[in-house]
């Protein structure tokens, strides 16, 4: 399993991928990206909700 830095950083990688928004439309892959990347980003903030739910329980590990 990932941590939620480690998904961070990945979507930072396919967030670079992607040329400006001034550069003119979004190509497919370019938009998979993005897509991806958010989906990344969500999921690294269910990991530190989660990690955050554990430690005020007294479950840290």
């Amino acid at each position: 399993m990932s941590t939620s830095s480690e998904l961070r950083a990945r979507a930072a990688e396919l967030e670079n991928r992607v040329s400006p928004v001034d550069a003119g439309p979004r190509t497919d892959d370019e938009r998979m990206w993005l897509e991806k990347a958010a989906a990344l980003r969500e999921e690294a903030d269910r990991l530190d909700a989660d990690d955050r739910t554990t430690e005020k329980r007294g479950g840290g590990s």
